[in-house]
């Protein structure tokens, strides 16, 4: 039986201010980064994040939208095709959704077939044709928690 680790995290600095990181001044309301991590007899299979907004990803969209953006998404090659990826998306997008954001945003090469089918049977859609490196852009829109 698998196990589900969630991990809230709020991006803070050492020392000075976070270049990287931007705040709307109109809402001083600082965004929750989240980590998850999916387990199996007690070790990690799979797990995932994601970032909201920061000065190096693209701004949202002009709808006012919150858009939190999907990285690092794995799972160990001897676990796949368990669920295990499925469980850690449905956890992250969960998370995004009770921190308020509205969409999530994900880039994946085409190659990667496997994670273009399960991002497709998540309903994340394309945004646009595919950008100049070729990379496909897509999003799925999230229901209010």
């Amino acid at each position: 039986m698998s196990q589900v680790l969630d991990l809230p995290v709020t991006p803070t600095t050492l020392v000075g201010d976070d270049p990287s990181f931007v705040v709307d001044e109109a809402d001083d309301t600082r965004s929750a980064d989240d980590v998850v991590v999916v387990f199996d007899r007690n070790v990690a299979v799979a797990g995932g994040s994601y970032h909201g907004r920061t000065a190096t990803l693209p701004a949202p969209a002009g709808d006012g939208a919150r858009v939190a953006h999907l990285t690092g998404v794995w799972v160990l090659p001897g676990r796949r095709r368990r669920d295990h990826v499925r469980r850690a998306l449905a956890e992250l997008e969960a998370s995004a959704a009770r921190a308020g954001y509205s969409r999530l945003h994900v880039v994946v090469e085409p190659s990667r077939t496997d994670a273009l089918a399960l991002l497709r049977e998540r309903w994340f859609t394309p945004v646009d044709a595919p950008s100049a490196t070729g990379d496909l852009e897509l999003e799925k829109w999230l229901l209010p928690a």
